[in-house]
């Protein structure tokens, strides 16, 4: 009932909000067409999966919206797996297609004090500081390591800075970012975006950084502590790939009403997930899940994955990359993937939970070793839509229209 109440609470608050004029903006996603489309991208964002949770393992442009009073840019679609968004930096403005990520809350670019022997850097953007006039020195130190000490070492490293970070129309003053100096090529020398725009709790932000979010409330850019994600799946359009709405909802891109559930532990956008069941099957009972954007695949436990792929009948399951083929004849006589959340279902259809590249078929349930937790990332977020709200602390879903 509580849990109801505060859905009824937040759709009148939100509806009053729309009348009363400007309280929310949204930024819409587009999708380009990635030259190197395969599953082997998948393997290059497991790699990058593992860096960001420490475990082993396009133009920027203005667009009119529905309402009047908001507006937004668009951002990019790599093969579905990937949604990302432009960002300035700096006075001039110095441009950036930053992942938006539900999984990490930092902002982080390449910086020009990049050594050229980095390529992944150089290859991408790069903030120079001697450029804008409102940069701030801090120096501080910044790194993301792996968990694993059998693995050791940096993943990425480099240093503190404060500038005026602009997404769509807000500009944010004083945001501390890392400018990075190193950075794993193998990871990210290919990948269409620079950086990272973190959208997860502060309690996980490295180095005690306020994230851009907190900021854009603490700042009264905007006047609700939520945000919320519509994601589209055909990877085709430039211009219409979903929406990163930020301070409300749009309640025409789902349909029903939002169910509510309460987050488990804020850091990750995380919660308790009473069942996964797939033919018949249940390989989670009360166990912990986070929603992450800036994860294409559904992770699970190692031991869920290795059932999963027996009844999926993947093509090669001693294959140790995680990325696991499926004979792509067989999809429409696959089972449903039945998610419960807050005592509803939320179903996948195969053709939700298999990707397509080519004649390739990948699966994406793959499992992260030392992880424990299944991550819900855009392939459930695509039949959903998803609301992040910082004030209650509970995450919305509700069926996305497509």
């Amino acid at each position: 009932m509580e849990l109801k109440w505060n859905c009824c609470k937040l759709m009148l608050l939100l509806a009053l909000c729309a009348s009363a004029g400007e309280c929310r903006r949204r930024l819409k996603v587009g999708r380009r067409q990635n030259p190197q489309s395969s599953h082997h991208n998948v393997r290059n964002e497991l790699k990058s999966l593992a860096i960001k949770h420490r475990i082993n393992g396009t133009t920027t442009e203005r667009v009119t919206t529905k309402n009047s009073t908001s507006s937004g840019a668009r951002l990019g679609n790599a093969f579905n797996t990937e949604y990302y968004l432009p960002v300035t930096i700096g006075t001039p403005p110095q441009e950036f297609i930053l992942l938006i990520d539900t999984g990490s809350s930092n902002l982080w670019v390449p910086s020009s004090k990049c050594p050229a022997t980095v390529k992944s850097c150089v290859s991408h953007n790069q903030y120079d500081a001697k450029s804008s006039s409102s940069y701030v020195a801090n120096g501080t130190a910044f790194t993301i390591e792996y968990a694993s000490s059998s693995q050791g070492g940096v993943a990425l490293s480099g240093f503190l800075s404060q500038d005026t970070v602009t997404i769509a129309d807000f500009a944010i003053q004083n945001q501390v970012f890392a400018e990075i100096t190193e950075e794993p090529d193998a990871s990210f020398l290919s990948s269409p975006f620079d950086g990272m725009f973190g959208l997860g709790y502060a309690s996980i932000s490295i180095g005690g950084v306020t994230p851009p979010f907190y900021n854009l409330l603490d700042q009264g850019l905007i006047k609700h502590p939520v945000f919320s994600i519509y994601l589209n799946r055909n990877g085709t359009s430039a211009t219409d790939g979903g929406e990163l709405i930020l301070g409300g909802i749009d309640s025409t891109l789902f349909t029903g009403c939002l169910t509510y559930v309460p987050v488990s532990q804020q850091g990750y956008w995380q919660f308790t997930m009473s069942s996964a069941l797939l033919a018949g099957q249940n390989y989670c009972t009360k166990c912990q899940a986070i929603l992450d954007v800036g994860t294409s695949l559904i992770v699970a436990p190692a031991a869920a994955v290795a059932k999963i792929n027996q009844i999926l009948n993947v093509l090669n399951p001693t294959d140790t990359s995680g990325v696991f083929l499926v004979n792509c004849s067989t999809i429409s006589s696959l089972p449903t993937m039945v998610f419960t959340i807050a005592r509803n279902d939320f179903p996948l259809q195969p053709s939700d939970y298999i990707l397509k590249y080519g004649e390739t078929c990948v699966s994406s349930f793959t499992s992260l070793a030392g992880s424990d937790l299944w991550i819900l990332g855009e392939v459930f977020m695509g039949a959903y839509y998803t609301v992040y709200d910082l004030g209650y602390n509970q995450i919305g879903l509700a069926k996305a229209l497509h």
